[in-house]
């Protein structure tokens, strides 16, 4: 998925139905194939609205001018040569394997996360939970899943994190952080922290100047030796199919139930 795509269903998701800014993203999803082709007038006729809101609408999903818009616009499926996208790696196997085999591979990939996540770390970002006041969960695309699975469950007990979708805010609170943050980033290949996903230029990323705790949440056991990370909570698949999204939610179960054992008494004492 490109940044665009990406953009404008965060876009979608966050803006209130009926105003101009949803009704911007709808049209321009609707029409998103076509969208390469158009000039800012087209959009604009197209949108019902002026050329204006279009630039303004624009600038506020994080590209300069038009021009950047319309260059993040062409689609093509792997378009940054990423062969384990949804698409390719998922629904293609389904498709050629069937969902009994797919299933079948989700249920091992559980059994062997269980065996192989290190609950000493686990304890270890619990530790950090309970020390931090200032915590927020990242993750892009599906990885999204185990950033909002995360804050969610751990409201249900009583600790508060937040998170944002936007690439861009993501990225503007990393930047911000400091030493008092902790920052638990979910990321199955590790490239959050190595380079710009939704980039088509595959800017690297530097956290060396990051304040912040830094906690990844991967498949990749690499990830281990990063400078960036401060800890590394790594699971593993037994086949080239990704099943993170799936992983994620069990890894914080795992988390929140630590959670929940080291406040419970502390709680109740209250």
């Amino acid at each position: 998925m490109g940044s665009l795509l990406n953009r404008l269903l965060v876009m979608l998701n966050d803006s209130d139905h009926g105003t101009t800014n949803f009704h911007i993203a709808m049209t321009l999803l609707s029409s998103f194939y076509d969208l390469c082709t158009m000039s800012i007038d087209d959009v604009a006729k197209l949108c019902m609205v002026s050329k204006s809101t279009i630039s303004k609408f624009i600038r506020g999903i994080g590209y300069e001018d038009y021009a950047e818009f319309k260059a993040a616009a062409p689609f093509r499926e792997n378009k940054f040569g990423f062969d384990l996208n949804y698409n390719q790696n998922i629904a293609e196997f389904i498709e050629r394997e069937g969902m009994e085999r797919y299933i079948e591979i989700l249920s091992t990939d559980i059994c062997h996360t269980q065996e192989t996540v290190d609950m000493a770390k686990i304890d270890e970002l619990v530790s950090d939970l309970i020390h931090y006041r200032k915590v927020a969960s990242f993750g892009l695309l599906f990885s999204e899943i185990g950033a909002i699975d995360l804050q969610m469950k751990l409201a249900y007990n009583g600790k508060f994190i937040m998170t944002n979708l936007s690439d861009i805010k993501q990225e503007d609170y990393i930047s911000q952080s400091d030493e008092d943050t902790l920052i638990i980033i979910y990321s199955n290949s590790g490239s959050y922290m190595q380079r710009y996903q939704l980039s088509e230029f595959h800017e690297p990323k530097d956290f060396s100047r990051i304040r912040a705790k830094i906690v990844l949440i991967t498949a990749n056991q690499k990830m281990e030796h990063h400078p960036g990370v401060d800890l590394c909570i790594s699971f593993g698949h037994v086949s080239k199919v990704q099943t993170h999204s799936v992983v994620y939610p069990l890894v914080n179960d795992m988390i929140v139930n630590r959670y929940r054992e080291r406040t419970r008494g502390k709680k109740q004492a209250e």
